[in-house]
């Protein structure tokens, strides 16, 4: 994920351009009518996630939970125990995941270990427990194999082969498939007394889950579109989307049909309307990346070659992963227009100008 210089440009923020709902991790803050949100905090350089709690207690969904840690664990069991008449089982009734990321899929399992009915998209949380049950041997030679096909430096490679199931360590068990209620693109559901269309995303992850409330035109957006950074959109080697670029792109064109002063909940930084003006932002963002790798492609490249045009900075082992798939994005998007060939020389892999 990145930011860009007019990241706000054409958008109004309701409740202010801060990171995230609210003030403390677990206050949460009216944004709507029956929808309040939480920021539980993140052990990320993305420091916080946005959830959002539907209706009141008695009848209550919670939309995504945050990672699989004590402090977070500790912040919903005070919260909740708050908004209900001293229930020490305190619990929102259902709670739904946009998507199988840790910071939205993270404490589903704990949630339905207490009673909480769950909500998802069956490709989401297929995935999410496919991932889960992977040994940790087998998870680190996969992802370092990855990084080696794709030209990384050796240091790196084997700092990930030394690593466990990174997946596991921030997400609680996933509850099995006869847990969920599976919704999914064109569904009209209610939650908490409130009708929400359906909608999905593609790009950041396979089948991400979105809702639109006609009503009075709220979108809880998950991951799709935030207000100052761009959703990271990645090829990722378990996932089937060879081109998610143009599935990205593709999603953001059919939320045009959604009106201008839509006010968005995103999953990361603060409620906005200006969802035009922010479809148009990322759109742009990433015609200029297209251009940028076509233009760096006139001699072979491989992924890692482009970290220095994409990113030019520093990355951490969480942002070098998504460094990675976001090179290969742009350069399968560009492949797949006929503009760029790959091809591939001592185990890496390379594109360059067709």
């Amino acid at each position: 994920m990145s930011t860009h210089p007019d990241k706000h440009a054409g958008l109004e923020f309701p409740f202010g351009a801060t990171r995230g709902v609210g003030g403390a991790d677990g206050q949460p803050i009216q944004v709507a009518d029956h929808i309040l949100g939480v920021k539980q905090a993140l052990p990320f350089a993305l420091d916080h996630v946005n959830c959002w709690l539907l209706g009141e207690p008695g009848d209550q969904v919670l939309v995504d939970t945050g990672v699989d840690v004590r402090n977070t664990r500790d912040s919903w069991s005070e919260h909740l125990s708050h908004t209900t008449s001293g229930d020490s089982q305190a619990r929102p009734e259902r709670v739904l995941i946009t998507h199988f990321h840790p910071d939205h899929m993270g404490l589903a399992g704990w949630f339905a270990s207490a009673g909480s009915k769950l909500i998802g998209t069956q490709i989401e949380t297929d995935f999410s427990r496919q991932l889960w049950d992977i040994e940790d041997q087998t998870y680190a030679e996969f992802y370092a194999d990855w990084y080696q096909s794709h030209g990384l430096p050796q240091k790196t490679v084997s700092t990930v082969r030394e690593n466990a199931n990174t997946y596991k360590k921030l997400v609680h068990r996933p509850p099995p498939k006869d847990s969920w209620s599976y919704v999914d693109q064109g569904d009209t559901i209610e939650l908490a007394g409130q009708a929400y269309e359906v909608l999905i995303g593609k790009g950041h992850a396979p089948h991400m889950l979105m809702l639109y409330r006609p009503a009075d035109k709220v979108l809880i957006a998950a991951d799709q579109v935030l207000p100052s950074i761009t959703p990271n959109v990645s090829v990722m080697p378990r996932i089937k989307d060879p081109n998610p670029l143009k599935s990205f792109l593709d999603t953001l064109a059919s939320l045009r049909q959604l009106p201008e002063d839509t006010l968005v909940l995103p999953s990361h930084g603060a409620p906005f309307r200006g969802l035009w003006a922010k479809l148009e932002a990322l759109e742009h963002h990433h015609e200029q990346r297209l251009d940028e790798v076509l233009q760096a492609c006139t001699a072979e490249k491989s992924a890692f070659d482009l970290f220095d045009v994409l990113f030019g900075r520093e990355l951490d082992a969480q942002q070098t992963s998504f460094a990675l798939g976001e090179s290969l994005a742009h350069l399968h998007y560009l492949e797949a227009k006929g503009l760029l060939c790959r091809s591939e020389s001592d185990g890496v892999v390379r594109f360059v100008r067709a």
